[in-house]
């Protein structure tokens, strides 16, 4: 029966998310105008429990899995591109967090009001000065850019480069910090994904007790100091292939959505030029749709490969092997390549009305093309260093 409740749950939530989509739609010209989730957003998206999929139970959280997790992602990003991206890299923190810290940390984060944490972080910093002192680090100086959910986050987390005397990397740290204890720069100002507010953050001699840092490179491994989640698969779950995930999912759901737009709009569009009189008869036509709909059920199969990898590595008690985590990669990356293409041709049979402002398809333009852009979802990229492991090679990618 407690199975059966957890199955029922997890459809819950997917049925929450896809019951958002209109509002999110109604509300995408202004969540662009004001570089923000708008409030009404967030507290549904709160209302509906989904910043909390992946959270402990123990602090409140439903627990879930990777799968349900790419389920909720892809349906509010269908809804709007930004608040999707938000969701996805909110959430999963809510994972990584769990995973990588001790009880006194997690008792220290949600002790006070477990229902207004939400975490907002960037690994890799621009800028960080940090040492070790008596009881943890200092921060002398930090500068992390692309902090996407910064402006609705209440804790950080964020990657910090120790480095010895002698200017080598002795570590890569991971910590966790109230966000109020760091400045939010107003410089999101972009392409695409506009109402993510994936502002810069810095910080100035700030203090990080030992008990909120812990070594990413343990952690990429498995290591992890959440002793009392131990026995929870989904806190065994990979943590970077995990990360990379929550970055390509928003596009797909994007890449859906430019999909049923392309089919709702075609019966009322007349033809020019084609030998027919409305578009929808041309051959031309249904090649594109044709092949724009298979390759994003690819980049869906290669999507959801990965999520039920990262779930049944996770429930078989052993932790993602490196050449599993070097395929999920560029699973991910492939996945991103397909929707791109798919997204060219959607466009290509549109036409040139897409370039008008407040045109949807633009929107979904603008929001693919920043995140396709990211170095971490790299077709080439990713395919290079798959290809180097099936080559007996070691990948580029050796850290994680």
């Amino acid at each position: 029966m407690e199975q059966l409740t957890e199955v029922a749950q997890r459809e819950n939530l997917v049925e929450k998310a896809k019951a958002l989509i209109p509002n999110l739609r109604t509300r995408a010209k202004e969540t662009e105008e004001i570089r923000r989730i708008p409030q009404a957003t967030m507290d549904e998206l709160k209302e509906a429990g989904l910043f909390k999929m992946l959270r402990p139970k123990r602090y409140g959280g439903y627990e879930t899995d990777m799968k349900t997790y790419t389920d909720v992602i892809v349906e509010i990003s269908k809804g709007c591109g930004s608040t999707g991206w938000i969701l996805a890299l909110c959430a999963i923190r809510e994972l990584m967090v769990a995973q990588s810290f001790s009880e006194k940390t997690h008792l220290e984060i949600y002790g006070e009001d477990e229902n207004s944490v939400l975490f907002a972080g960037v690994y890799e910093p621009r800028k960080c000065i940090a040492r070790k002192v008596e009881g943890g680090y200092l921060v002398e100086e930090g500068f992390w850019m692309f902090c996407s959910g910064s402006l609705h986050a209440t804790w950080g987390y964020f990657g910090m480069p120790i480095v010895g005397e002698d200017g080598k990397l002795v570590d890569q740290v991971l910590m966790t910090l109230p966000f109020h204890e760091m400045e939010i720069m107003d410089d999101w100002h972009t392409l695409g994904l506009k109402g993510t507010g994936s502002n810069s953050v810095k910080m100035n001699n700030v203090f990080i007790p030992d008990h909120r840092c812990t070594s990413f490179v343990e952690a990429l491994d498995g290591n992890f100091e959440s002793k009392h989640l131990r026995d929870i698969p989904l806190y065994n779950t990979a943590l970077f292939p995990a990360l990379i995930l929550s970055l390509g999912l928003p596009g797909l759901g994007l890449i859906k959505h430019a999909l049923e737009f392309f089919q709702e709009v075609l019966p009322n569009r007349r033809a020019v030029h084609m030998g027919v009189e409305y578009i929808r008869d041309a051959a031309s036509t249904h090649a594109i749709i044709a092949d724009a709909s298979l390759k994003i059920d690819t980049a869906s199969m290669h999507y959801y490969r990965v999520a039920e990898d990262l779930d049944n590595w996770a429930k078989s008690g052993k932790y993602m092997d490196r050449q599993a985590r070097v395929r999920t990669l560029a699973d991910i990356g492939y996945a991103n390549q397909m929707c791109k293409e798919a997204l060219d041709l959607l466009l290509l049979g549109s036409g040139s009305g897409y370039v008008y402002e407040g045109h949807p398809l633009q929107r979904i333009f603008r929001d693919f093309m920043t995140l396709y852009s990211h170095r971490s979802l790299s077709p080439t990229i990713t395919k290079e260093n798959y290809g180097r492991v099936l080559s007996g090679l070691e990948s580029n990618a050796i850290r994680y």
